[in-house]
């Protein structure tokens, strides 16, 4: 069992014995086709829902994550208390990351979490998901980036989350010319924007995108 699907899957049909709609109702889902994804590698849970999956089907939280350990493993926490930012798992160490949507403000709270290894985490603490088709192929819709706030003085050719008024926060190469800076999509289907520096609002480069999470 290779991956995180593969660990749910196994500790749905052979610990738990359970059909796809009784997780969800265990989970407090509506929404059936939320444990398929989750199985299948589609989506990836958030830390709240790994912590109830762990609890309900006797396993370790280690197991769950890696699959380095035992099944069950008696002794390993498998619970999360609530605003706990890191999680020794084995020998590597995660956090958990909020994740905010494209509408996000300085103050807005996030529209989910995700545990992440800390040296993400350090290296970029602010994620954001991404709802565009415009960086296709290399990072697709419903992408999780992590940002580095503190890199907004663009290197030419280097991706950059930036706030455009008809998307939100959005990402695009960045490419830099002597009157301002070019706004370059990896798919071809979307137009190249061009930002004269006189007409650039103020912070409206986000910072670089320093990694990414995504599933195809």
């Amino acid at each position: 069992m290779y991956t995180l699907g593969e660990r749910i899957r196994y500790a749905r049909k052979n610990i738990l014995r359970l059909k796809q709609s009784a997780l969800a109702n265990k989970l407090g889902f509506s929404r059936v086709a939320t444990i398929s994804d989750y199985e299948t590698n589609k989506r990836l849970p958030d830390i709240t829902t790994l912590r109830k999956i762990a609890s309900i089907g006797g396993v370790s939280l280690e197991w769950l994550l890696t699959g380095k350990t035992p099944v069950p493993l008696k002794g390993v926490r498998t619970t999360v208390m609530a605003g706990e930012t890191n999680l020794k798992v084995g020998r590597e160490c995660f956090a958990v990351v909020k994740i905010h949507g494209k509408d996000y403000r300085e103050g807005d709270g996030p529209v989910d979490c995700m545990l992440v290894p800390k040296r993400d985490y350090e290296a970029a603490p602010f994620a954001v998901r991404v709802e565009s088709h415009a960086m296709s192929p290399t990072i697709i819709n419903g992408a999780i980036v992590g940002i580095d706030r503190g890199e907004r003085r663009p290197a030419t050719g280097d991706i950059y989350a930036v706030q455009l008024d008809n998307e939100g926060i959005t990402v695009r190469r960045v490419f830099t010319y002597a009157g301002g800076v070019v706004l370059r999509p990896d798919n071809p289907a979307f137009p190249e924007l061009v930002v004269p520096s006189a007409e650039a609002p103020e912070g409206f480069i986000i910072g670089r995108v320093v990694w990414l999470y995504q599933r195809f």
